[in-house]
């Protein structure tokens, strides 16, 4: 594999993780056809082409995104037994079939099959590969590591909208989703490939490129592994798996919602589509200055101090989100919202393997991933509900404001685990 020929070559200068960071930040990138901030692009031209309702197509989305949901496991199981190399490769095929499927959708049974094979592959499987394959080669940067491939989602999510409307508007919707499914093909799968390996002990090296003078060292760093590391069911019994997963529910829950319904948002607010368009990507600007913020915050205070902060920026946020009225406030709530949900999510990541360990990270990672799409799931039909009953959004944000506040008292509770 040329992968494993070119670490061995690396002089000692070099360290070949930061190629695995890059290449999960494509990963995290190509999950972008199964975002919410992509498939939300299409949804008003679903509603014109078939007739639905914006709720039924809201219920359709969750009930794909729920199902997608309980099978992520499966995709843990696998990581951690065939490795993230061959479930990139298997998985990034399989999304590119699911856009291709896309493209040809005409009823409701299709529209839901499709939706949860964007979900399923896209939003869960590709994300979930990445987030336990740098772990495994980073440990005192891990944060620094992670918050850098994080680019390649908030890169998507500034680009992907506009791409879409723009070839939605210009070629239709069909020829959109056949542009991903090649884009996959062309760019993912190969890097994929050739490029990536599952850990730094396959090719002799150890995490952060510590230095190796024996093949002792490599023995040590696996039983260090093994004895810190929480099986599944170890992990499952811990109060702050379960904690923690419910936390991890909140800002997907959030972000599916407003990302889904972000241009009916958006028009009750009188601002005009192409404008969205610029908004909704806006949510991830401030992803740009995580490795930056990682070194200054993440890394120097305690994550449960970390997630409570945030928990109560965005809390504040959807309130002040009943105000906005242009385009100014649109953008100010767009960046604070995704200045602290950005760093949420990171800590939250950090968080997984700090307290339960790498080896079995992929099967831990896979269940807790259940609890965010799960959250992204039950995203859409409040927000739906809300404008089909009342005209408006003022209902839902008020909710999700009060169930973010709630919250706090779990990110306060939580501590590392002790392995039995």
């Amino acid at each position: 594999m040329l992968s494993h020929k070119i670490a061995k070559k690396t002089n000692p200068y070099f360290y070949y993780g930061w190629v695995i960071v890059f290449i999960s930040g494509v990963s995290m990138f190509f999950s972008a056809p199964g975002q919410s901030f992509s498939i939300s692009t299409f949804i008003n031209y679903y509603i014109e082409d078939f007739g639905y309702s914006r709720t039924y197509i809201s219920f359709i989305y969750s009930l794909a995104t729920v199902l997608s949901g309980s099978l992520l496991f499966f995709v843990g199981r696998h990581i951690d037994f065939l490795g993230q190399r061959k479930m990139s490769f298997i998985l990034g095929f399989a999304l590119a079939a699911a856009c291709l499927f896309n493209s040809f959708i005409a009823n409701v049974a299709m529209l839901f099959i499709g939706f949860f094979l964007l979900r399923y592959l896209g939003q869960g499987s590709m994300m979930l590969i990445p987030n336990a394959l740098i772990p495994q080669w980073f440990d005192k940067k891990r944060a620094f590591a992670i918050s850098l491939a994080t680019l390649g989602i908030i890169l998507a999510n500034v680009i992907v909208p506009p791409i879409n409307i723009y070839f939605i508007q210009t070629y239709g919707w069909e020829i959109t989703w056949r542009f991903w499914s090649i884009a996959i093909i062309l760019i993912f799968i190969p890097l994929s490939y050739f490029f990536m390996i599952n850990n730094p002990e396959d090719v002799h090296l150890l995490p952060d490129n510590a230095p190796v003078s024996s093949h002792q060292d490599l023995l040590d760093e696996m039983e260090k592994v093994d004895r810190e590391s929480f099986t599944l069911k170890e992990t499952l019994r811990t109060k702050e798996f379960w904690f923690i997963g419910i936390i991890s529910m909140i800002v997907p829950m959030i972000t599916t919602g407003i990302m889904f319904h972000f241009f009916s948002i958006m028009d009750l607010q009188g601002i005009k589509e192409e404008a969205a368009a610029f908004a909704i990507g806006l949510i991830s600007l401030p992803g740009f200055f995580m490795p930056l913020i990682s070194g200054l915050i993440i890394d120097r205070f305690r994550s449960k101090y970390i997630v409570a902060i945030t928990l109560t920026v965005v809390a504040l946020d959807m309130l002040f989100m009943l105000i906005v009225n242009n385009i100014a406030m649109a953008v100010i709530f767009m960046l604070v919202y995704g200045l602290a949900t950005n760093i949420q999510n990171l800590t939250l990541n950090i968080i997984w393997v700090k307290y339960f360990g790498r080896k079995y990270l992929g099967s831990i990672r896979g269940a807790a991933t259940v609890f965010g799409v799960l959250g992204s799931a039950f995203g859409t039909i409040p927000f739906g509900l809300s404008y089909d009953l009342t005209g408006s959004y003022v209902a839902v944000f008020t909710v999700m404001a009060i169930i973010t506040f709630a919250a706090l008292g779990m990110a306060l509770s939580i501590k590392r685990p002790i392995k039995p």
